[in-house]
């Protein structure tokens, strides 16, 4: 054996170091096994046993001939995913061994992890598509090592986890770890759906391997939804279907711990009969306030997988329920007496998003007519809600919020897509419209050419983005790449044209992110801010100050109005912004201070209330960074006011100094100063009120000269309103004979609202609850029912049912998870009695399934990272509560049925989304097909020999024996051996070669033969198990 080693081990690493072809690689592995035969297990060790201690990228070579040893069948799956598993980073050390790989001890190397995640994707390719297993032997061989795979993989994970909380390190999982984890995970859901693996699971004598890989999967799929929870629900759902579910919960006699009437009770709820399935009108209609509500989550990935799951292949119905939905939000939006903001947002959904998504690739690979679509939706709209001109202008007249421009703008907008002829909008119309469709469709790449050349076209560009014309798509694409570059070259002046212009258009930015995600504009800004630093030939500093607040507050007016959390922004806890965020509203005492903060803070009261001075001098600038200012904004205004209340500075000198804060360059920081006023003047510990009051007076109501200033004092105020509208409404209860508080109010009025949040206000949740018998349960019932209802033939109701998404999200925070659940549940429960069951069942599954900004039961933003979780959402209360369904069964059969069946819609509906969800992503994904790992960015990759392996695999290779001879000699330098490889007997007409005998290889050089050996080990039987009767 140890000869075979060594043999194989000289003649594959002589393949890679020369970088052989996949096809000379087939001849000469093929000649040297059948003179020398080893193993499976242990030929798969050698080739992918690592070759250096620092092995941090992948030899794409590894995996051709992987592919070629398979094809060969000189190796299985279960051989290459034992020799994987070997030397992973998740492979368990033995008892007493050091865990962490050593430089000096070959065996503790381990393989880069892209290795593992290519071979995951290769094994699940081969087993969903039935390629594999080839033998029994091979089936349960790959159940035993993934399922000490999945184990290990979780106590891995698991105890890096746990350390990093031990030592105060709290980080997200690389992304590479999630590709792994996903991985194994789709290598795992190819095992469950494979026919063969089943019927072999099933067998007596496999019962062992059925029981150890049911308790290894009901660990991993828990620890793999934190994050890849559409993976984990696919796997949760196969898992009961085929009943691998850890069963190792019994009595003391062995026996099932359940009594027999909960046995009688699990039978009834598996016999329960399911309603028919219908897609209602309301079903989208939810879906899409919930995405609208609050910060859009409109990513093209979400949608087009949640209708792809709802509608099938279906585009044309797609396409008109869209179309329809669209327009009944936006008219529920009006009767509602939504903001202007919001009736705009959703007006750009309709017009600029809507007509995109209809020529997704993934949505016109059907038969589709465009016209026909729009026409049937159209039909259904509501002609109160968006009456023709004529009438818009009678409405408009006696001030009535009309929409009769959206249809025109929404068919301009298909026509400028080329979704219809532009002939066709007035048709369509039943009237002739007031404007044509745009001379120009913006295309993104010749929007960024245009801004490189001439900067002053962004800012026409961004203008635009208000026009609701179709165009908004390429402009947000164009605009978002423009800061990256602007970012990456440091054009810190274009920078603060760019963001002073977005910061004081907030329907600009509502309109970005329905195309792109908050990382996506805010990520390279906050990291651009992280990394600033002052030049060495710095001139002057205070103009750093004025560039760094203008980003600065453009990210804080994005957090403040979508209510974003540094994950939301993709940086990490220690980033400046993330600390900002954290702290920056927080006054130090001057014991915590550090001595630097210390020096600051004293440096800055000096330039801003010395009154011997002449002005704010540069050196202030100089020797306080903007990211250390910004830190001890609150600390500076606290002292401001101890100090003026103590009388050690007088107001007038305060108010003197607080003139340099109506300068851009000091502006933004009002929104940490005034975070921290408010908060101070609420606490009823000091006796500052009246110095805080006249700050107040000062820093609100005084006006800053300049035009740009202004401007971003009143982005401030509206950034800051909310807070202040409560403090100072507090105040005026506690002192309702102080005047100086109503003027205060008055200042902000116009600022307020600025927030898109899904938040109810204090006005929506008294019409909850005001009513007489009226509850956040009764409220939340009542519009299950009105949803229900509405597609009922009988309904004479045109207009949508009024509905916010923000009732749903107030009974979650308010009631919790469990109480909302049950209203839902109780509702269904009555209309399924009154007949009208499947309608109010669909209703329920949207609710439960919608997505929202937080703990959402569908991925939001597939370019983001997973946001953390803090509660239960629904679908996850509701399948607990499905897992007790049989203790409800004898006291409320008619509930349990209800929660039996929703709970059933709901995992299928989530099943569709994720499975809809999983063909984009393999696109992205390292492919196991050989012509894919070609376009990995490693080094050494040989373009040439990964496309002769495709080659190879896909059609085989017309060998020319005397072309061999001579590629293994140059390549493997074995012409010294004794015969070298022998190809005598010719090439047979096939194309397959017919090796001659293989002599001896020279095994000089070898060097780490010894070590080799060890690694792999002197047992024949790496399973030891025996598999007699199962063949």
């Amino acid at each position: 054996m140890d000869s075979l080693i060594k043999e194989w081990s000289l003649f594959l690493d002589r393949c890679l170091e020369n970088r052989l072809r996949a096809d000379l690689f087939d001849e000469a592995a093929s000649q040297l096994h059948g003179k020398s035969p080893l193993s499976g297990p242990k030929l798969a060790a050698l080739l992918l046993r690592p070759r250096s201690a620092t092995a941090s990228s992948l030899d794409p070579r590894i995996v051709i001939y992987l592919e070629r040893l398979l094809a060969l069948k000189k190796v299985d799956a279960s051989d290459v995913l034992w020799a994987a598993f070997k030397f992973s980073r998740d492979h368990p050390s033995k008892a007493g061994e050091h865990a962490l790989p050593s430089k000096d001890d070959p065996s503790k190397w381990q393989n880069p992890s892209e290795l593992e995640e290519i071979i995951f994707h290769r094994l699940h390719k081969a087993f969903s598509t039935g390629e594999r297993p080839v033998t029994n032997a091979e089936a349960l061989r790959t159940l035993i090592v993934a399922s000490r795979w999945m184990t290990a993989m979780v106590s891995s994970h698991t105890s890096d986890s746990m350390i990093q909380a031990m030592t105060g390190l709290h980080q997200h999982p690389q992304q590479q770890s999630i590709n792994v984890r996903e991985a194994l995970g789709m290598l795992v859901v190819g095992l469950i759906e494979n026919v063969k693996l089943l019927e072999l699971l099933s067998r007596r004598q496999a019962k062992d391997i059925r029981r150890r890989f049911a308790s290894s999967l009901s660990t991993f799929i828990p620890f793999l939804s934190q994050t890849s929870l559409q993976i984990a629900n696919r796997l949760e759902i196969s898992q009961k279907e085929h009943d691998l579910h850890d069963k190792s919960l019994t009595n003391a006699d062995g026996d099932p711990a359940e009594n027999a009437g909960l046995e009688v009770a699990a039978l009834q709820v598996n016999a329960v009969i399911d309603l028919p399935i219908i897609n209602t009108r309301a079903g989208l209609y939810v879906f899409l306030n919930s995405l609208l509500v609050a910060r859009p989550l409109t990513d093209d990935f979400t949608i087009v997988n949640y209708l792809h799951a709802r509608y099938k292949i279906d585009p044309q119905n797609i396409a008109a329920e869209l179309i329809t939905a669209s327009f009944d939000v936006l008219a529920n939006a009006m009767y509602r007496s939504e903001s202007t903001q919001t009736m705009f947002s959703l007006k750009s959904f309709l017009v600029n998003k809507v007509p995109l998504l209809m020529t997704q690739p993934s949505l016109s690979t059907y038969p589709m007519t465009a016209e026909l679509c729009i026409q049937q939706a159209l039909s259904h709209v509501d002609p109160n809600a968006f009456p023709s001109f004529s009438q818009g202008f009678d409405d408009m007249i006696g001030n009535n919020n009309s929409l009769s421009d959206v249809r025109q703008d929404f068919l301009n907008s298909c026509a400028l897509h080329g979704l219809i002829p532009a002939n066709t909008v007035e048709r369509l119309l039943g009237e002739t419209p007031m404007q044509g469709p745009p001379e120009t469709k913006y295309v993104k790449k010749d929007l960024l050419a245009q801004c490189k050349v001439n900067f002053e076209k962004v800012n026409m560009f961004i203008d635009e983005l208000e026009n609701l014309d179709g165009n908004g798509g390429a402009i947000v694409g164009a605009v978002t790449e423009f800061v990256s570059h602007l970012c990456e070259t440091q054009m810190t002046m274009y920078l603060k044209t760019i963001c002073n212009l977005l910061s004081r258009k907030p329907q600009a930015l509502d309109v970005m992110l329905q195309f792109t995600s908050p990382a996506s504009i805010l990520r390279p800004l906050c990291q651009f801010l992280d990394e600033w630093r002052y030049e060495g030939d710095q001139g002057e500093y205070q103009p750093v100050y004025d560039e760094f607040g203008a980003i600065l507050v453009l990210i804080l007016a994005s957090v403040h109005r979508y209510d974003l959390t540094f994950h939301d922004l993709g940086v990490s806890h220690d980033s400046f912004v993330a600390q900002l965020l954290e702290r920056g509203h927080l006054s130090l005492v001057p014991e915590d201070l550090t001595e630097e903060q210390g020096r600051n803070l004293g440096s800055w009261l000096r330039g801003l209330y010395d009154s011997d001075k002449e002005g704010l001098k540069d050196d202030v600038f100089a020797s306080c960074r903007p990211q250390e200012f910004y830190l001890i904004v609150p600390t500076l205004f606290g002292q401001t006011v101890m100090a003026c209340s103590a009388e050690v500075l007088t107001l007038d000198s305060v108010k003197g100094g607080l003139e340099y804060l109506h300068e851009t360059f000091l502006l933004p920081s009002l929104i940490g100063g005034l975070t921290w006023m408010a908060s101070h003047a609420l606490k009823q510990t000091h006796q500052d009120l009246d110095v805080l009051m006249q700050i107040f007076h000062k820093l609100i109501r005084s006006a800053p000269t300049s035009g740009d200033a202004q401007a971003m004092h009143s982005t401030i105020m509206s950034i800051v309103s909310s807070r202040l509208e409560k403090c100072f409404r507090t105040l005026k209860k506690r002192h309702p004979r102080r005047t100086d508080i109503d003027p205060l109010l008055q200042a902000i009025k116009g600022n307020l609202d600025y927030e898109r949040t899904v938040y109810a206000s204090m006005t929506e949740l008294d019409q909850w609850t005001s009513a007489p018998n009226n509850t956040l349960t009764s409220s939340l019932r009542h519009t299950v029912q009105q949803l229900s209802h509405w597609p009922s033939p009988a309904s004479l109701q045109l207009n949508p049912p009024s509905y916010t998404h923000r009732l749903l999200f107030a009974c979650l925070s308010i009631l919790g998870a469990s109480k909302t659940l049950r209203a839902i549940v109780d509702e269904i429960k009555a209309q399924t009695e009154a007949g009208n069951g499947a309608a109010a069942l669909d209703v329920g599954v949207c609710l439960i399934c919608a997505p929202s900004v937080e703990n959402s039961p569908l991925t939001v933003d597939v370019a983001a990272p997973t946001p953390p979780r803090s509660r239960m959402n629904l679908a996850e209360m509701l399948k607990d509560q499905f897992d007790n369904a049989t203790s409800v069964m004898s006291s409320d059969p008619i509930a349990a049925e209800t929660i039996v069946r929703l709970h059933r819609r709901v995992e299928s509906h989530l099943s569709l989304i994720a499975q809809a969800g999983l063909q984009a992503p393999q696109m992205s994904l390292p492919d196991v097909d050989l012509v894919n790992v070609q376009t990995q960015d490693l080094p050494g990759i040989d373009i040439k020999a990964m496309n002769d392996a495709a080659t190879a695999a896909i059609t085989g290779t017309d060998l020319n024996k005397d072309s061999l001879q001579r590629s293994l000699d140059e390549h493997l330098q074995l012409s010294a051996v004794d015969n070298g490889l022998d190809f005598s007997m010719g090439v047979g007409g096939s194309g397959t070669a017919e090796m001659g005998s293989l002599q001896d290889l020279s095994t000089g050089g070898m060097g780490n033969a010894e070590m080799e050996l060890d690694m792999l080990g002197d047992d024949e039987d790496v399973w030891g198990l025996d598999f007699t009767g199962i063949e």
